[in-house]
């Protein structure tokens, strides 16, 4: 097999591995009684640096602010968001995760890696994951630098 074939061959592995990774992130998601997109709300609220408005979010996830606005008040039954006023100018409302929401995104996080990836790592030898976790820190260092 010539390297574009490989090349084709290694995208696709990633590409799939990861979106079982991220629907099995879902079905856990729901074990704590959240949507998709409460799931990935809290998830891109977790990331912000600097807390987003419903506008923000809503040309994040191209919805409706109203729709985002609904999504966030059932965050909020749920106490994994927060409304707040921005510091600068109280005419601006911003959205905060919550200690509870940052919480339950790392449980998820974490039940993600312990049930599905350490599962499937463990039917492999030692060394066929220590060479996995090589080879795919050279190929993303390698990604990084624009290669």
């Amino acid at each position: 097999m010539d390297l574009q074939k490989k090349s084709e061959s290694i995208s696709y592995y990633i590409r799939e591995c990861s979106n079982i990774i991220h629907t099995k992130g879902h079905q856990i998601a729901q074990e704590y009684n959240l949507t998709y997109d409460q799931y990935h709300l809290l998830v891109y609220l977790n990331l912000v640096e600097t807390p987003p408005t419903i506008s923000d979010i809503s040309k994040k996830f191209g919805k409706a602010q109203n729709t985002i606005s609904e999504k966030i008040s059932r965050l909020e039954e749920k106490r994994l968001a927060d409304r707040v006023d921005d510091k600068e100018d109280r005419r601006i409302t911003r959205v905060i995760i919550t200690e509870e929401g940052k919480d339950l995104v790392h449980i998820i996080k974490r039940e993600r890696s312990n049930r599905v990836t350490y599962v499937a790592l463990e039917k492999m030898d030692k060394s066929e994951v220590d060479n996995l976790l090589k080879n795919l820190t050279i190929l993303y260092d390698n990604l990084n630098k624009g290669g």
